[in-house]
């Protein structure tokens, strides 16, 4: 279990700031606690881009500082340590967001007939779009034919289907209560 929610941690910082993001992460799982400038040196990432990623994770509540006064300075310094409870509920609504976004698509993509002249890079237009332009690409005048979306459609159910499993909100296919 620790393993996946390393990955998933990992997949994570990934999508929220790339390579910087991961190496900051592993670099605070090693050290335990750290102030950024720790991590700067040790993941030889400039510290603003090592703040940045920590401000980002702690606005997602995976990580969390305390802030000590240095006596004799007077200056304060914030050591850092992750804070991975709430991963699970992070990673759920992530997945509800990219659901909700995915039936979003698939219902325009069955909503709709659309037309397309084949070259990639060019518009895919609705009926209605195709008849203002007389059935010719408005890029390169080509004659404009009904676009099959009918992979796209599958993919998109494929992968809605796959999310509400993951999510709990549909039974796999051929399992029982």
């Amino acid at each position: 279990m620790a393993r996946r929610k390393n990955k998933e941690l990992m997949e994570l910082a990934m999508d929220m700031g790339g390579e910087e993001a991961v190496e900051v992460i592993k670099a605070l799982e090693k050290k335990g606690e750290a102030t950024d400038e720790e991590l700067a040196e040790v993941t030889e990432i400039r510290v603003n881009t090592v703040r940045k990623v920590l401000y980002m994770l702690y606005d997602q509540g995976l990580a969390e500082f305390k802030r000590i006064r240095d006596k004799e300075t007077g200056w304060y310094y914030y050591y850092w340590h992750l804070d991975i409870k709430r991963l699970p509920e992070i990673l759920r609504s992530k997945k509800m967001a990219e659901l909700k976004k995915l039936k979003e698509m698939l219902e325009e993509e069955t909503g709709e007939i659309y037309y397309w002249c084949g070259t990639p890079g060019h518009p895919k237009l609705t009926f209605d779009e195709a008849m203002e332009y007389e059935f010719q690409c408005p890029i390169c005048g080509e004659m404009i034919m009904q676009y099959d979306n009918t992979q796209i459609v599958e993919e998109l159910k494929r992968r809605i289907e796959e999310l509400e499993i993951e999510l709990g909100l549909k039974k796999k296919p051929g399992k029982r209560k």
